[in-house]
């Protein structure tokens, strides 16, 4: 038997079991709390959580070290995944990300249709993507689109079922939203199975009455309203096609709403598409609205740059970089209006679109099925015949795969440079469609972390620390 080797050696060191995510980032400047402490805000973008840290910690996270940080801050910092433990065999945080996306992506248990009621819309926007025209749908592709949603409500899976109308301006097909929905929340009911109701709208066919009934009747509890600018402004970016005006009618109408007892649950977000005709104006818009009342928790306000829906807009298209940056200032006005925005995503992204998920289908009243919201009453993608005919797929058989489905893939693989972006958990990549016509999609706030920081440390009370 040999003898044993007694030659003594230094112990190995354990492999570190945790790190500082990738997916973190930490605000160059510190913030004084409560007057005299020192901190740093802290954005986990796997969670959209932004906390604040002591500056110390603070700085300890941004060169990726966690020695010296207290177990209780530890908890806090595991809980929103801003610290992750170390995983061997290969795969990375970004596998972690796209496996979460892809999961809820194949979900089929809330199955979502986008409904466009009708072909016209009484608008006619410079900006806009789509050819309306007028007529009516028949009653065979009424009866199509109802077989779809009623056998997805119908399925054995299904927990929730979402509709939301769409454009052209659906409140044109009003009657058939009616018909529909009947159909719709009946069968819902009947399985047990929950039901939500949104709609887009420019909201000039809107009245208190007609609010009630989709309140009542179709579930409908989330309207977009796009409001470009001040009346003025508003009126000559967003012109009705018989030449009137309606700024002052769909103000008037949201007031009335935001007073209705019976229309309590019901928000409102007011999306402002700004290009360089209006983007002068957005601070006067934002007085206007604030002196108006709307500065109500169930009303958010949306700002949002004019970018190509099939269509060429680069003579208005602000440059996005330094949209960002006017965008901040804008938002800084709201919080001193005390209108309500979202200065970064506070939750990660699950599912970007429609066009990444086999559980959302479009319909559009051409007849078409699509996978993309900017594809319905576009000439050049409706001449392709979309997905096919939503009145020959087989009424049980989820949507064909669309062009889009293969963007978890894609990213894995480093089509865009979404796979090394640390917004990746919250952004999800921004629009697969721009990026696929050699667009870059990236959100404001890719351009402006900083003062956004200091954004939402003065709506949180803190002040700028001095150096």
């Amino acid at each position: 038997m040999p003898a044993k080797d007694t030659e003594r050696t230094d112990p190995v060191s354990p492999l570190p079991q945790e790190r500082v995510s990738d997916y973190v980032r930490v605000s160059d400047r510190a913030y004084l709390h409560a007057g005299h402490q020192r901190v740093c805000m802290v954005y986990a973008t796997r969670t959209g959580s932004m906390v604040a840290v002591p500056e110390e910690d603070g700085r300890r996270l941004a060169r990726g070290t966690l020695e010296g940080i207290g177990p209780e801050l530890l908890d806090g910092l595991r809980e929103i995944e801003a610290v992750v433990p170390v995983v061997t065999g290969g795969q990375g945080e970004l596998d972690t990300v796209l496996d979460r996306q892809r999961a809820a992506s194949a979900d089929l248990g809330s199955p979502r249709y986008v409904l466009l009621p009708t072909t016209y819309c009484n608008m006619g926007c410079s900006y806009c993507g789509q050819q309306h025209t007028r007529g009516r749908l028949s009653g065979r592709h009424r009866d199509a689109v109802a077989r779809r949603v009623l056998a997805g409500i119908e399925r054995k899976t299904t927990r929730t079922v979402t509709v939301s109308w769409f454009g052209a301006e659906p409140m044109i097909g009003y009657p058939m939203i009616l018909d529909l929905s009947a159909r719709f929340t009946a069968a819902a009911q009947d399985r047990g199975v929950g039901y939500v109701s949104r709609m887009v709208t420019n909201g000039t066919l809107l009245t208190r009455e007609k609010l009630r009934v989709l309140r009542q009747e179709c579930h409908v509890t989330r309207y977009d309203i796009t409001l470009d600018g001040p009346a003025r402004i508003h009126d000559a970016h967003r012109p009705l096609r018989d030449g009137r005006r309606s700024f002052d009618r769909i103000t008037r109408l949201l007031l009335e709403a935001l007073q209705d007892d019976a229309l309590a649950d019901v928000g409102f977000v007011l999306r402002t598409n700004i290009d360089v005709a209006n983007a002068d104006w957005v601070t006067e818009y934002l007085d206007t609205m604030a002196e108006l009342g709307f500065a109500d928790g169930r009303v958010f306000f949306n700002l949002a740059p004019v970018y190509s829906w099939g269509n060429d807009v680069s003579r208005i298209e602000l440059d996005r970089r330094h949209y960002a940056q006017r965008e901040v200032e804008w938002m800084r006005h709201m919080h001193e209006l005390g209108l309500h925005f979202v200065a970064l995503p506070t939750e990660p992204e699950h599912v970007l679109c429609a066009a990444v998920s086999q559980s959302v289908e479009i319909h559009s009243s051409s007849g078409a099925m699509f996978s993309c919201s900017e594809y319905p009453l576009v000439p050049q993608q409706e001449a392709t015949g979309g997905l096919g005919s939503i009145e020959t797929i087989p009424v049980h058989a989820i949507r064909p795969l669309g062009p889009f489905d293969d963007w978890h893939d894609a990213v894995a693989a480093g089509e865009t440079p979404c796979h090394t972006c640390y917004f990746f958990p919250v952004c999800g990549g921004a629009c697969p469609k721009q990026w696929r016509e050699g667009n870059t999609p990236c959100p404001p706030y890719k351009f402006t972390l900083q003062e956004r920081f200091d954004l939402v440390a003065e709506m949180n009370g803190l002040t700028p620390a001095p150096c």
